[in-house]
């Protein structure tokens, strides 16, 4: 019987910033839980109130494995915010990843997890850890998520689930990785690749491009 590799997706819109795994969590709890509130009443002792729900927590923890692992795959990738030129794709990076995740951490950042159809839920980060090992560059990790519950605006569901498309966010500037082409990249974000090209001078739209930067501007 042949599995399934989850797409697990974590986007922040203020910074344009994603992050995708080459290697999907080991495991990924996810908590339901409601509040529940205990009186004390004379002759009958403590009785319980089912309250609301509380936002759900979500704790997944694994490895980030080393850049260069067997684990690098083609759906795997950074966008980040250098806050020079904005939102650039590049390709997977452990330290890059634990940097924004760090950041997420400890500001104010909303994120949106996307997990294929199952999940899609605004949230913020409540904790990042990870464990340095001798010999070896993969991170253990463990990234603890609670949902994100706006007091201003009503949520669509008891959870808060906010329906939106599963797909790529089209970053500005793409830092193009090994067998990278203007039509790989318009093929993975549905871009036109006739107006990608010419927009960034390219003749060839089959020509690997590493190394250069391409701008999405317009196409």
């Amino acid at each position: 019987m042949s599995s399934k590799r989850m797409n697990i997706m974590f986007y922040s819109s203020s910074t344009g910033e994603q992050i995708i795994f080459p290697i999907n969590p080991e495991t990924i709890e996810m908590k339901f839980e409601k509040n529940i509130e205990k009186f004390d009443i004379l002759g009958c002792g403590q009785i319980n109130i089912m309250g609301n729900p509380n936002p759900m927590v979500i704790k997944l923890s694994h490895f980030l494995p080393e850049d260069d692992s067997i684990f690098g795959n083609t759906n795997s990738g950074i966008i980040y915010n250098d806050g020079l030129s904005g939102a650039i794709e590049c390709g997977y990076s452990s330290l890059l990843a634990i940097d924004i995740f760090k950041k997420w951490a400890l500001q104010k950042h909303i994120i949106r997890l996307v997990i294929d159809d199952d999940l899609n839920m605004e949230s913020f980060i409540v904790s990042f850890s990870e464990t340095l090992r001798e010999s070896t560059a993969s991170r253990p990790y463990i990234l603890e998520i609670s949902e994100y519950k706006s007091p201003c605006a009503s949520s669509l569901s008891g959870l808060g689930l906010v329906t939106r498309k599963n797909t790529l966010q089209i970053p500005k500037t793409i830092l193009m990785k090994a067998n990278d082409t203007i039509y790989s990249i318009a093929s993975k974000y549905g871009l036109d690749y006739k107006i990608l090209a010419k927009n960034n001078g390219i003749t060839d739209v089959n020509e690997e491009l590493t190394g250069q930067k391409i701008s999405t501007t317009g196409a």
